[in-house]
């Protein structure tokens, strides 16, 4: 054994929008933190219906990039400001893996991935090894911590991590 850990592309979640299991509307807040340097801040809209996932990135009122997911296709219209290390389809597997249904995503994980679901946390692992945990911070927050790569996500959103029971609540 030589100690190297494998190296093994991300997961890339693409869910029926039906499967989140509500529609809402939120407005987030979300903070990267790369493993090195200064973090940065940006403001989102996301919209999920039974028809399609929706999502806008801005940042100090710019808009840096917007998607659409209906489920087959996905729809990019990104500002030259969009960062090009961030694939648009791992900014929604992320939002996926942190508010879709855990059964829902266990559904659509490939051999050798497994998601474990707690109340407060949710860890996606493959062949054993974290690859990416989600912990809520208080009920209005999570944080997304992708274990190989030590960078860091925290997103305030309505109702953290179980937006339909806020979006039920608010009905």
């Amino acid at each position: 054994m030589t100690g190297r850990v494998e190296r093994v592309a991300p997961l890339q979640l693409t869910l029926a929008p039906v499967s989140l299991g509500c529609s809402l509307a939120v407005q987030q807040q979300l903070t990267v933190q790369p493993p090195s340097g200064s973090a940065q801040t940006l403001d989102a809209l996301l919209e999920v219906d039974g028809q399609s996932v929706r999502l806008a990135l801005f940042h100090l009122g710019q808009r840096m990039g917007a998607l659409s997911w209906d489920g087959q296709q996905l729809q990019t219209q990104l500002s030259r400001w969009w960062p090009a290390q961030l694939s648009p389809v791992q900014v929604l597997s992320d939002m996926q893996l942190a508010l879709w249904p855990a059964p829902a995503i266990a559904q659509a994980l490939p051999a050798g991935w497994q998601v474990q679901d707690g109340a407060q946390v949710r860890r996606l692992t493959h062949q054993g090894q974290l690859r990416v945990e989600v912990q809520a911070v208080g009920k209005d927050a999570f944080e997304i911590r992708y274990a190989p790569a030590a960078w860091s996500l925290l997103v305030a959103s309505p109702g953290g991590m179980q937006p339909c029971m806020a979006a039920q609540e608010a009905l």
